[in-house]
């Protein structure tokens, strides 16, 4: 795979390579952070960016180049609605976001250079490579289709499992994905 694929191609890509998917993880994490510090303060936001990158995941296989539209901006939407969303269900409501032209025109990556592209490419895989090792193959089935975009009910009846065990395991899973953000959390 080259390393300077656009966005689109890299989610076309990633719905069948997980190199690809990490190369948008780590190309899309400011952009989660940027939101999620800007809705929310402290665990707030690092709920919202946990997520943000669940969003992103269920961006990634839902994108069609065929309506026309830039993957970034697509992302953007489901990163927004889906940080929105979960703050409406806690009754946070978030501020309007200022400047969002000037924002979506900025570059995530400072310097492209083929060390910048490398390092990008191994912290996405070993980001999704840790996530899918410490989660228990429930709470991967969780996640797996909670991304789909299934709601907690269709998921726990799916799963047969009752809708609450369903809340628990994202509440587990955000707390993991948190600690591999932040370590010393744990």
């Amino acid at each position: 795979m080259s390393d300077l694929h656009s966005d689109e191609e890299l989610a076309i890509l990633a719905r069948n390579s997980m190199e690809a998917e990490g190369i948008l993880l780590s190309r899309y994490l400011h952009l989660i952070e940027y939101y999620a510090y800007r809705y929310a303060t402290g665990a707030d936001a690092e709920d919202l960016i946990q997520e943000g990158l669940i969003a992103l995941l269920y961006a990634i296989p839902q994108y069609d180049p065929q309506k026309g539209k830039k993957f970034s901006a697509f992302a953007q939407v489901c990163i927004q609605n889906r940080m929105k969303n979960v703050l409406q269900k806690a009754k946070k409501y978030p501020e309007p976001v200022e400047n969002l032209e000037e924002y979506q025109s900025a570059e995530f990556i400072d310097e492209v250079t083929p060390e910048s592209i490398l390092l990008e490419k191994e912290q996405g895989n070993l980001f999704r490579k840790q996530v899918m090792e410490m989660l228990s193959d429930k709470e991967w089935q969780v996640l797996e289709l909670i991304v789909d975009g299934a709601t907690y009910a269709e998921t726990a009846e799916k799963l047969g499992i009752p809708e609450k065990s369903v809340d628990n395991a994202m509440q587990r899973i955000r707390r993991k994905m948190r600690g591999l953000r932040n370590p010393a959390e744990e």
